[in-house]
């Protein structure tokens, strides 16, 4: 299985950089020092090499608070 992110609608994949992390052992996402450009939709890409099936999951919200904390 190999995880992908998703950020508000396919095909724009999140990219992995100093403040994003993919892990392929569990398919979480990590984003250290969130942005107010962060502040979306994320849907999780399960691939299956193998059968080159994929599985989408539920858009999980990235919220910005009215205390400008992020949720």
């Amino acid at each position: 299985l190999t995880f992908t992110w998703v950020f508000n609608e396919y095909p724009h994949f999140v990219q992995q950089d100093s403040r994003r992390f993919v892990s392929q052992e569990t398919g979480n996402l990590y984003i250290a020092k969130v942005e107010p450009s962060d502040v979306g939709n994320y849907t999780c890409v399960v691939n299956n090499t193998i059968t080159k099936e994929r599985v989408f999951s539920s858009p999980t919200p990235l919220v910005l608070r009215n205390d400008d904390c992020m949720v």
